[in-house]
């Protein structure tokens, strides 16, 4: 036993090693300021945190080997959560089920800084990949985060998604494309019966956003038409277990699970589409 015991300090001593480390830094300036910060703001900081810790590329998940620039223009509170493979970590496990096997397209309708699409690129998940976003600055930064991860000849930009953008998709086959809609409550506006029809043959998936004017009559509007087409399914939400990162073991109890927030109202609601015939 006497034998093991130098062992068994120095293992001790590089486990604790980064947590004194932490500690050291810490002044009590440092802490007043912490404590004066809103939820958000901590989020950011643990965040930016971690995006510099792991060198601005998701390090676990199906995304693993994906790089983000930092001056992403949406959601810096989530780099966090991206680069650990823990954001929306239920549509992630979905995309990277059997059940998704087979695609060639992927389709993101509100496509923010192109996480999903340059992602699923990446990953040889898919093929190609079509982007709708609104705001011109997150249209950049998807060009210039599918430049870096060398798959900008494989990705197709364009603006807000309207009730026409399948249009965009007429050279695709339906059976072979995912879509991904997350249009801040825009999805009611963007689906008509005209839209749904015209992509009757692909599986989407839809983040439902409960928090619009009139939701219940638009969503009751949406479900009745989509279920003549679709079969209707939700995606139950997943476990993050915050075990498996040992590059948090420094970190406060109250930061490591911040990590898991996403800043959302309630619990979500991944709705997916997939044709009946």
């Amino acid at each position: 036993m006497n034998e093991k015991l130098p062992d068994l300090i120095e293992g001790e001593r590089i486990f604790f090693q980064r947590v004194f480390e932490r500690q050291s830094r810490a002044t009590v300036e440092i802490r007043e300021q912490w404590r004066a910060e809103t939820i958000l703001q901590r989020r950011r900081r643990v965040s930016s945190e971690i995006y510099d810790l792991l060198g601005g590329v998701v390090k676990y998940g199906p995304l693993k080997g994906l790089s983000l620039a930092k001056n992403n223009w949406w959601g810096g509170g989530d780099f966090g959560s991206m680069l650990l493979g823990l954001y929306e970590k239920e549509v992630l496990d979905f995309l990277f089920s059997a059940r998704a096997d087979g695609f060639e397209s992927f389709v993101d309708i509100g496509a923010a800084d192109g996480y999903y699409a340059i992602g699923m690129l990446r990953s040889g998940r898919v093929k190609n990949a079509i982007c709708f976003e609104l705001s011109e600055e997150g249209q950049r930064t998807i060009a210039s985060n599918a430049e870096a991860n060398f798959v900008s000849n494989r990705i197709e930009i364009f603006g807000a998604a309207d009730r026409l953008f399948y249009e965009k998709l007429s050279h695709l086959d339906l059976t072979k494309v995912v879509v991904l809609v997350d249009a801040e409550g825009a999805e009611f506006e963007i689906f008509d019966d005209g839209s749904l029809a015209a992509l009757r043959e692909a599986t989407i998936v839809i983040e439902i956003h409960n928090w619009v004017e009139d939701f219940w009559e638009k969503y009751t509007r949406f479900l009745t038409s989509a279920s003549a087409l679709f079969n209707v399914e939700f995606i139950a939400p997943a476990v993050r277990d915050l075990t498996q990162f040992p590059e948090l073991n420094d970190f406060t109890d109250d930061n490591r699970y911040l990590i898991c927030s996403e800043g959302r109202p309630n619990v979500m609601r991944f709705m997916v589409l997939t044709p009946k015939a």
